[in-house]
């Protein structure tokens, strides 16, 4: 990403990067598929986690959509998401549009981040000159891309927790009558169409 944006910029770096991370988030997503029973027995060692995941994979579009945008936007593992999200009710197309909707505030940091790189290399180097406003602008942006960052994993922190709570509620509401591990409560079907539908064949 530091790349795309210190080459190409804001226009096709972007583009790049975008279509970069989209086929890096679908591949493990159908590798998933064809390995979902094997994760499934994995997860069961993390059941926070695994609780987690059951709650993406919940509600409608829209809730599966913004959970998905969250989780991208957070410090949870990716490498666990792309591949566990499988074992979920999780429908493919807003987890591709969650997942690409929550990438697009670091696909910017990042390229702005690497432009600065750029930015400075030249300078060092002396292929290029800033002047006082240059270099002033220039730290007022990184201290707002900082501040950005920052803002945007708070909030998703807290969007986590939010979701934390509710499915703690949920859990204490069916205790009595369910019980075993979260992970029990995962769905362990294969979905009829590559996730294009909510429902699994019982």
């Amino acid at each position: 990403m530091w790349l795309a944006g210190m080459i190409f910029g804001y226009g096709l770096g972007f583009v790049i990067i975008m279509v970069g991370t989209t086929i890096g988030m679908v591949l493990p997503y159908l590798i998933g598929l064809l390995l979902r029973d094997r994760i499934h027995q994995w997860l069961k060692r993390w059941p926070q986690k695994a609780a987690m995941l059951r709650l993406a994979g919940e509600g409608s579009w829209w809730h599966q959509f913004r959970v998905v945008a969250i989780f991208r936007v957070s410090p949870f593992p990716y490498t666990i998401f792309n591949y566990a999200i499988v074992v979920t009710s999780m429908r493919f197309w807003p987890y591709l549009w969650g997942s690409i909707a929550g990438m697009v505030p670091e696909a910017f940091i990042y390229i702005y981040s690497g432009r600065l790189i750029r930015t400075l290399a030249d300078a060092q180097y002396g292929n290029l000159h800033l002047t006082t406003v240059e270099i002033v602008y220039n730290v007022i942006s990184f201290i707002i891309a900082i501040i950005t960052t920052i803002a945007f994993t708070v909030y998703a922190k807290r969007a986590l927790d939010e979701l934390k709570m509710a499915e703690a509620n949920g859990e204490l509401a069916h205790a009595s009558g369910l019980g075993g591990s979260e992970m029990e409560m995962l769905p362990v079907e294969r979905p009829k169409q590559l996730g294009f539908s909510s429902k699994v064949s019982s």
